[in-house]
């Protein structure tokens, strides 16, 4: 007698992931799902095995803003936000913006003038 269901005839271990979602901890959360893919990608090629959450809500419902959350083993989280951490990105602070105003604010005064005094020049040139 054949199965009907397919899957039924692939082994599986079912240890694998056992009790990850009761004892599970949060290392990080994000807005989009491929940072969460690539997050949970890096901790797996590290050997860290870890899930994440809200995966089908983000993509059944992409209008909404939803949050993915990466979940690993309570022993592995101080290894995997390490991990996480070296390959944050180091966000830059802009240069301060008040020095250039200045320069830019008489630079345009400068043309301002240099045009009027031509648009004064043709139409004294034309008379």
């Amino acid at each position: 007698m054949s199965r009907s269901d397919i899957l039924d005839d692939f082994e599986f271990d079912e240890n694998q992931y056992h009790g990850l979602a009761e004892e599970g901890e949060v290392v990080a959360k994000f807005f989009s799902l491929m940072e969460a893919e690539v997050a949970a990608a890096r901790l797996r090629s590290e050997g860290i095995h870890c899930f994440l959450a809200n995966t089908t809500s983000s993509t059944v419902l992409p209008h909404l803003q939803i949050i993915v959350r990466l979940h690993v083993h309570p022993i592995d989280s101080a290894r995997a936000r390490e991990i996480l951490q070296e390959a944050a990105v180091d966000t830059v602070t802009p240069p301060d913006a008040s020095k250039d105003s200045g320069i830019l604010v008489g630079l345009a005064i400068l043309i301002g003038i240099l045009m009027a005094l031509l648009l004064v020049r043709a139409i004294w040139g034309e008379l």
